[in-house]
């Protein structure tokens, strides 16, 4: 091997090992408050994750993308956050429930213990437009009805981001 190509090797050495600190620090600085705060309990935590990720990859893709198409990865990277952001939020029940609500009031819950085991207690929801079995029987029918929207509300969000990052997800580099 010849001086010049000796070298050229070891000059590759440094400037990898500068780029892996430059970077390794950059990364470190800017994962350290979400692995800071990541707990093991939930989905939630998952989610936080993949956002930070999705946001560091969309700014770059569409701040620095090298390719034609990139601002259309972006944006597509940016549905996926704003996804994220929703399913973090988890306003489901709020949202599927708010008609719902305004129709037959506030919910108020009342735990009575069981007559046959004082372990065991049962909820009551009461609500306060509720005045007959009749309006009973038809707002539990709502109910039913409306917690199924709720958690159709949410796995179209978790299918939408699912399936947008399937699809594009390997075209998402620069």
């Amino acid at each position: 091997m010849d001086l010049k190509c000796f070298f050229e090797r070891v000059w590759d050495k440094i400037e990898n090992i500068y780029y892996n600190v430059k970077y390794g620090i950059q990364n470190l600085i800017k994962w350290f408050p979400i692995i800071w705060s990541d707990r093991n309990w939930d989905h939630y935590f998952i989610y936080v994750i993949i956002r930070h990720k999705l946001h560091l990859t969309e700014q770059l893709i569409r701040n620095y993308g090298n390719h034609t198409r990139h601002i259309e990865d972006a944006n597509h990277i940016k549905l996926c956050v704003n996804l994220l952001d929703r399913l973090m939020k988890d306003e489901y029940y709020e949202n599927a429930f708010k008609n719902h609500e305004e129709k037959w009031g506030e919910p108020d819950f009342r735990w009575e213990e069981c007559d046959d085991n004082s372990e065991l207690s049962e909820l009551h929801i009461d609500r306060p437009n509720v005045k007959s079995d009749e309006d009973k029987k038809q707002e539990r029918k709502e109910f039913r009805r409306t917690s199924k929207h709720e958690v159709k509300l949410r796995q179209q969000d978790l299918d939408m981001l699912f399936n947008n990052m399937r699809k594009y997800i390997q075209g998402w580099w620069d």
